[in-house]
């Protein structure tokens, strides 16, 4: 014989309802979840703002690094910032001005991709061997542009000393 449940009552949208306990409790738990998600929904709506506006101050103060810090009194931020270069097919057009610095500077899968051999030619004086890095530097950028991706941000309590 099958055990006798527990009928417990609940009462939803002002009518009472006499069911099983653990349906009622299903019943709560289901509610509370919801509740919990859609408070879930808004505080990330709220962190994204925050976020973007901290981002937006890094950006300001940035000065070409890569990591900026943003301190308080108590808490700190970390904001980073990443990038990455973006190679338009039409690359290859370039490769006799490269040279054998073309396969060091780009990889093709699918596309080309730039290697972090590149960015340190792009972003330093140094011409690796090449005689005139300015020109090649203008020549690449017509097929290379630098995509930002969403910077990460880090925020620690920061001890008073």
């Amino acid at each position: 014989m099958k055990k006798v449940e527990v009928i417990d009552r609940i009462q939803v949208k002002g009518k009472r309802y006499n069911v099983p306990a653990e349906d009622v409790e299903i019943e709560r738990l289901i509610k509370r979840c919801l509740s919990i998600k859609k408070k879930i929904g808004s505080m990330k709506e709220d962190l994204e703002g925050v976020e973007s506006r901290l981002i937006e101050i890094a950006r300001a103060r940035r000065e070409g690094t890569t990591t900026v810090t943003l301190n308080g009194i108590s808490v700190q931020s970390l904001i980073t910032f990443r990038e990455s270069y973006q190679v338009k097919n039409e690359i290859i057009d370039i490769k006799k001005s490269l040279g054998p610095l073309f396969t060091r500077f780009f990889t093709k899968k699918e596309e080309f991709k730039a290697t972090g051999d590149f960015k340190k030619f792009m972003e330093s004086d140094h011409a690796l061997g090449i005689k005139n890095p300015r020109k090649v530097k203008a020549e690449i950028l017509k097929y290379v542009s630098v995509k930002e991706t969403k910077p990460s941000v880090k925020m620690e309590p920061q001890f008073l000393k």
